[in-house]
């Protein structure tokens, strides 16, 4: 076993680099048609504040979750990567 996996906390940070770019590639694969359909979202959620007007300044919160096949794909790899 390599001497980086070693550590408790270090396993889980990969293992929850490969869930995030699971992800994010399976986002990427719901841009083409072919791909579209294996990779849809199974869960959407979203929740947030647009605008929030403070007098002296705007700003908004946006917090959201998807999740995929790539997620899934990514944490099984993230398993086997740590293992």
């Amino acid at each position: 076993m390599p001497a980086i996996i070693r550590g408790y906390s270090t396993r889980w940070l990969l293992f929850l680099a490969c869930v995030v770019l699971g992800t994010f590639i399976g986002i990427f694969f719901q841009h083409f048609s072919t791909t579209a359909p294996l990779f849809k979202d199974i869960v959407n959620f979203r929740i947030g504040f647009e605008d929030l007007d403070m007098l002296a300044f705007n700003f908004g919160f946006h917090f959201g979750l998807r999740m995929n096949l790539g997620t899934f794909l990514g944490g099984v790899i993230g398993l086997f990567v740590t293992r």
